[in-house]
């Protein structure tokens, strides 16, 4: 379990809020920032019931302004440059008044009072001193009252032959914190954590957790307006820790930062002992993914070949598919909806399917190194650019079926994977499927090159590293993920936000064909890890909307179409002409939804008006025509602005399987890197090679020695057209010991 996610059982909380929090960049005091972290302190209070101490810097800051504001009223214009510096005593007097007032006022809105301590040294000198200390606030908390402590900085001065028990709010939190039994402290400061360097600078990034074995820290200058700076957190954060107290070094200025931090979500700098409770951080995960790509670079193809068909033979092994099927039952039994569990069932059929898409891809050539584009630079100069891998690939999907697919098509690209579980209702059975995998390619490929991950990862953490740790983003689901994702990170996304795809059935159309291509369109999800004939709960090349030429309309076809629909039980929406000719019931939000049970009819004149509708609707993934006039198949495929575009063939082919990819890591509309669905080619990149056979200098040239030719050389064969397996002879199927689910 995740250390951030027993926040929320911590009973007492010391929450310490630093100077820069408490007041704007003149002094002032930010009235609305404090009152936010007073209504969620009270919000944890009365309705949490947890206990919290408040430690609140700031009088100085706030004093020093009212003192120095008060000095200027009161003397001339010709005095006013002569002025002695207000000593940190007098401000400390004067703001802490100004707070507590304030303090005052803000808890009584919700009904509840404070009181003020002021510490010294000499409160911290003995044992006896701290217990009667202890017990004061003990019977403050009992009383329902929020402790607000301070250092006294009147009075208090460092005592002789003692030591300094604290120097600062940021110490003296760490000590009180473990003096009064604190299960949490909270340091909310004026940045979102602790950075390895100073927030912007090259190499600084934000830590999850901080580990002083690990991390080094290089600190920037101190603020003004507060006395301890960073420095001085992470000491008091280090103390605090050591000592069975959790730390939370977090920015005061983050909207609900202190309920969000109950809620786990992963904010801040965690100091922690509880180590073994610790996932690896989300930087962690990237940085270990990024460090196999240089051990994956010197692979040579026929070891990516040969784990590929060890995965396979690991899939079709019946230990390796009863543990499989035994962990995803325990999933089935614990899916909340029928939706999880149609996304979690697994069978025998689709665990030897998932091994034929591994093999696919093992029967095809090598996809890295191969030379794309030959230039003659200059005589002896030559210019080569080869296929190359992306690097770090994150996959978000939830149904475990994925897992292997994308994991075949990073070992044949020789990209790293992180694949991250964001659904977290079948992880028993993407346990099982990753033990089968690791097992399978044991010392053949870098261990951290294929990670599985789940929540104990922040996925938002995770998709906004801003050290180009991740070079690209797969996500496998509804198209609202990709939206998601899309929103979180500059990281570029192989995926689209909507799914509407159309078949436009021309006037020249044979009705069998039609209604085929219409129902396989709507209706088939058959495939590897896929129930034949079933409905598509989400799938982005389902037929969302049915255009009819208006000839169909008249000579009855339409007619047809329509009862071979609703017999299949497609429940129909009209467009305007089709809602007045068939009367339909116009389009809701949920007939757009691409299920397979909503399907939109409408009625156009020709083919220029369906191209028109479609490129103005549709979200540019696929699309197909049914007619057998060549003119008007031309004007559709060429006109049509989507991935895929068919003729005579069904949606459904808009599958990197079903196009022979072998497997696809999902669906794109973007233009600049991939494009429909994404196979190998999607996850490879280029790279520039040259080479001169003897010395080529860019002075040589200014100097006339050679002179550019940059000419194009013949090109190279395509290595990457799919070779053709040889037939691999399987016993018959009554004959095969096949292992079944535990349940069965």
């Amino acid at each position: 379990m995740n250390v951030r996610k027993t926040f929320k059982d911590a009973k007492r909380v010391m929450i310490k809020v630093g100077s820069n929090v408490l007041t704007n960049e003149d002094g002032r005091l930010s009235i609305g920032r404090i009152g936010h972290i007073v209504e969620q302190i009270a919000r944890l209070v009365s309705q949490e019931g947890k206990e919290v101490v408040l430690v609140s810097s700031g009088a100085v800051a706030v004093g020093r302004r009212r003192l120095d504001f008060q000095r200027r009223l009161s003397r001339s214009f010709l005095q006013v440059d002569k002025l002695e510096p207000i000593t940190q005593r007098a401000a400390a007097s004067a703001g802490q008044a100004a707070f507590m007032a304030l303090y005052e006022q803000m808890f009584a809105q919700f009904d509840m009072m404070v009181g003020n301590v002021l510490l010294t040294h000499a409160d911290l000198s003995s044992a006896s001193h701290i217990k009667t200390f202890s017990n004061t606030i003990d019977e403050l908390l009992k009383c329902s009252i929020i402790p607000v402590l301070n250092e006294n900085d009147v009075t208090n001065q460092k005592l002789d032959n003692a030591p300094m028990w604290f120097q600062d709010n940021d110490s003296l939190s760490a000590k009180l914190a473990t003096e009064f039994r604190a299960q949490l402290l909270l340091l909310l400061t004026d940045i979102d954590g602790v950075y390895t360097a100073p927030p912007g600078e090259k190499g600084g990034h934000l830590l999850d957790y901080h580990s002083p074995a690990i991390d080094t820290i290089r600190f920037g200058e101190k603020s003004s307006r507060g006395r301890g700076g960073m420095e001085s957190k992470i000491r008091a954060a280090q103390l605090a820790s050591q000592r069975g107290v959790d730390v939370v070094v977090a920015s005061g200025f983050e909207r609900n930062m202190i309920e969000r931090l109950f809620n786990g979500e992963v904010l801040g700098t965690v100091f922690t002992e509880k180590w073994e409770m610790q996932a690896l951080t989300p930087r962690q995960t990237a940085v270990k993914a990024k460090n196999c790509i240089v051990p994956l670079s010197k692979i040579v193809g026929d070891t990516r070949t040969k784990v590929l068909n060890k995965v396979a033979a690991a899939l079709r092994e019946n230990r390796n598919i009863s543990a499989i099927l035994t962990a995803n039952e325990v999933d089935l039994k614990s899916a909340a909806t029928d939706e999880q569990a149609a996304k979690l069932r697994l069978s025998v059929e689709k665990v030897e399917a998932l091994a034929d898409g591994c093999e696919m891809l093992a029967g095809q050539n090598d996809p890295i190194g191969n030379v794309i584009e030959r230039r003659l630079i200059a005589d002896g100069l030559i210019l080569e650019r080869k296929t190359s891998s992306v690097g770090v690939i994150l996959a978000v999907c939830e149904a475990p079926e994925v897992f292997p697919q994308i994991v075949a098509l990073a070992l044949r690209t020789g990209n790293a994977l992180i694949f991250y579980d964001i659904g977290g209702y079948g992880r028993h059975t993407f346990e099982a499927l990753f033990d089968v995998v690791a097992g399978a390619l044991g010392a053949d490929w870098p261990g951290d090159a294929i990670q599985l991950v789940g929540d104990e990862v922040d996925l938002t953490r995770l998709v906004s590293q801003k050290e180009h740790l991740i070079d690209v983003i797969v996500p496998r689901g509804a198209p609202s993920l990709a939206s998601k994702l899309q929103n979180m990170t500059n990281i570029p996304v192989l995926g689209t936000s909507e799914a509407v795809c159309h078949v436009y059935v021309d006037t020249k159309a044979e009705l069998d064909k039609a209604i085929g291509v219409v129902l396989d369109s709507k209706l088939f999800r058959g495939g590897p890890g896929c129930h034949a004939h079933s409905p598509s709960t989400v799938s982005y090349n389902t037929l969302d909307t049915l255009l009819i030429h208006q000839d169909l309309a008249h000579d009855g076809r339409l007619l047809e179409i329509v009862r071979a629909m609703t017999d299949a039980k497609i429940k129909l929406f009209g467009g305007p002409r089709a809602s007045s000719h068939l009367g339909l019931a116009p389009p809701s939000e949920a007939a757009t939804s691409g299920d397979g049970e909503h399907a939109t009819i409408e009625i156009v004149s020709d083919v220029t008006e369906a191209t028109d509708h479609i490129n103005k609707t549709g979200s540019g993934i696929a699309d197909s025509i049914v007619t057998e006039d060549t003119a008007a198949a031309d004007v559709f495929l060429s006109n049509v602005d989507s991935a895929v575009v068919l003729k005579n063939a069904s949606t459904r082919f808009a599958d990197g399987y079903r196009l022979g990819m072998g497997a696809e890591t999902g669906v794109t509309t973007k233009r600049l890197y991939a494009r429909g669905p994404v196979g190998i080619k999607g996850l490879l990149t280029s790279r520039y090679v040259v080479t001169s056979d003897s010395c080529h200098t860019a002075q040589q040239e200014q100097e006339n020695k050679w002179r550019y030719v940059h000419s194009n050389l013949p090109e190279p064969v395509d290595k990457l057209q799919i070779e053709k397996p040889e037939k691999v002879e399987k016993e018959p199927k009554g004959k095969k010991d096949t292992p079944k689910a535990a349940s069965a």
